[in-house]
């Protein structure tokens, strides 16, 4: 898509844009799972790894629903934190201070993500697309909750072992 001269159009670019995130996000999920050391983290990351494909199946009913299809342009966004994370990885870390590197790492992707179906939900509603804010706001929530779950493993479990590296 070329042009974006209609909320509309600005929508389809955006759920595009999501749809690209999201997968490159199972690519970024599948390193995070096989980088992660504390085996609470690394279910975590595969858990949501397959929350994630869920909700790509969700972002292709959604594009069906508008009578769009996925697009070549790839989200920077995700491309650029994936990039980040693979240079991190790249240093000698010791594994209680790299599964706190991936704990940030994937939760940069959570709130970018956080943001995106936050304006998608806010831009549909605004449309009058009720079923397609349905589903939106439910990978929002997901998100959100992952967002959480990422909080509590890193207070209880994953950050105290990384202090202790100092």
């Amino acid at each position: 898509m070329n042009k974006l001269q209609t909320m509309n159009e600005l929508l389809a670019h955006d759920i595009q844009m999501l749809y690209s995130a999201e997968t490159l996000g199972l690519e970024a999920q599948k390193l995070l799972a096989e980088s992660a050391t504390d085996s609470h983290l690394k279910s975590l990351f595969t858990l949501h790894e397959r929350e994630s494909q869920k909700q790509v199946a969700r972002l292709e009913k959604i594009m069906v629903m508008m009578d769009l299809k996925p697009s070549r342009e790839v989200c920077s966004a995700v491309k650029g934190l994936m990039a980040d994370t693979e240079k991190l990885l790249n240093k000698e870390s010791a594994p209680e201070v790299l599964d706190a590197m991936l704990i940030g790492a994937a939760q940069k992707m959570e709130h970018y993500e956080i943001a995106c179906y936050g304006t998608a939900v806010w831009m549909t509603e605004d449309l009058g697309m009720t079923q397609v804010a349905d589903l939106l706001r439910q990978t929002l929530a997901e998100e959100k909750q992952a967002n959480e779950l990422l909080n509590e493993v890193a207070k209880q479990r994953v950050n105290p072992k990384a202090e202790m590296q100092a």
